[in-house]
């Protein structure tokens, strides 16, 4: 006996219905499936990228504490006699670990010591946490790109000409005013991090050189020694020293006003 044609009508109605939800629950299933691997992809990505940047900021990191430690080893165990010492600069100094002490003291009246210092500590600390971004954190960060850009600058136009590193100094130079430099300002360019800078603080990088001019300043007027030639006031005067200092504010306000400009731009483009 055959079904009533609206018995069956009704049946193929109620499995009509059924194929489209199965049809519609499988639609939706492949499109979370597919929400899922895209967020899975994503979040490789972004892992991948966080290795990758913390690869460069650990290589940064290990560059600068080789220049600033091999520096500090070598003026502690005195492993590289002085040289003959230039008139109201740093030295001489007594041989051995007698002389260790105000080796240390000297080292640390250094530019450059300052600047790979602060370097090494803020590029670690990225290192340890990428994620790091305190106002505090932004502008030592900020203010070590400065510091060992102009390091780098100001020792190939200044010093280098007349420079003859030793023995072991030969390879803490090199770090200290060549690699470093070129690394950090190379890896800031490749991962940032971004929209760290601004307007106000392109004036506020200066905190910290300005710090180190008095403290440089002070002090020679006390011990009339300084660490390098063109802040020998007492051989070239305050108004050819002061004259050479605003010189390099000048040319490091237009650098940080560089690192604005290309922070905005690498923002945009990321």
């Amino acid at each position: 006996m055959g079904l009533h044609p609206g018995v069956l009508g009704i049946g193929n109605a109620y499995l009509g219905a059924a194929f489209a939800g199965v049809i519609k629950v499988s639609s939706r299933h492949a499109e979370i499936i597919t929400r899922i691997r895209m967020l899975r992809t994503l979040t490789l990505t972004m892992v991948n990228r966080v290795k990758n940047v913390k690869v460069l900021f650990g290589l940064n990191a290990i560059s600068a504490w080789l220049g600033f430690g091999g520096s500090f080893i070598v003026n502690t165990f005195d492993l590289v006699p002085e040289g003959e010492i230039e008139p109201h600069l740093f030295g001489p100094h007594a041989p051995g670990m007698s002389g260790a002490l105000t080796r240390i003291i000297d080292l640390f009246g250094y530019f450059t010591i300052w600047s790979n210092l602060l370097v090494a500590v803020t590029i670690t600390m990225l290192f340890l946490n990428p994620n790091k971004s305190s106002q505090r954190f932004k502008l030592f960060r900020n203010t070590s790109l400065l510091m060992i850009l102009m390091t780098g600058i100001l020792y190939h136009l200044l010093i280098a000409p007349t420079a003859n590193p030793e023995s072991w100094n030969i390879y803490t130079n090199a770090f200290q005013h060549y690699i470093t430099p070129a690394i950090t300002v190379l890896v800031w360019l490749l991962v940032g991090p971004r929209k760290w800078f601004s307007l106000r603080m392109t004036i506020s990088v200066f905190a910290i050189p300005t710090a180190y001019l008095i403290y440089t300043f002070a002090r020679g007027a006390i011990i009339d020694r300084y660490p390098y030639g063109f802040f020998d006031v007492i051989e070239y005067g305050y108004v050819s020293v002061g004259t050479t200092l605003v010189m390099i504010y000048i040319a490091g306000y237009v650098l940080a006003l560089l690192f604005l400009a290309l922070d905005k731009v690498l923002s945009r483009n990321k």
